[in-house]
């Protein structure tokens, strides 16, 4: 698995499952490296987690950190798309009111001189 991981992408760290197991199980860290029914086994895998954690997290975090960043860029430029839509709505809606009073206008005057011609 690991194997198709780096060739696909060669910045993903490699977990190793003990590190997923004490994750899941003891919460990533034991004070004693001991889990319940495995014995004196725990602390053999509790050890080998150990090495492969303290390797592996520095990009993680480092990773973790960047899609923050990005968020938040992303985040920024969503609110300042989002204002400048509202914008561009309430112009179109003034433009829209604009045109039907303009409208209303050229049909009042419309039907004055039409009112006009037919008194003469």
């Amino acid at each position: 698995m690991h194997e198709g991981l780096s060739s696909q992408n060669s910045h993903v760290p490699f977990i190793v499952d003990n590190e997923i197991y004490f994750s899941v199980v003891v919460g990533g860290e034991s004070k004693k490296g001991n889990v319940y029914r495995l014995g004196t086994l725990s602390k053999k895998l509790y050890s080998s987690a150990g090495i492969h954690s303290s390797t592996s997290q520095a990009p993680v975090v480092h990773q973790i950190e960047q899609m923050r960043e990005t968020i938040q860029k992303l985040n920024t430029e969503l609110m300042a798309k989002s204002a400048k839509e509202k914008t561009l709505e309430e112009k179109v809606e003034h433009l829209l009111k604009s045109y039907a009073k303009q409208s209303e206008r050229m049909h009042e005057q419309n039907e004055r001189i039409c009112a006009n011609k037919m008194n003469k």
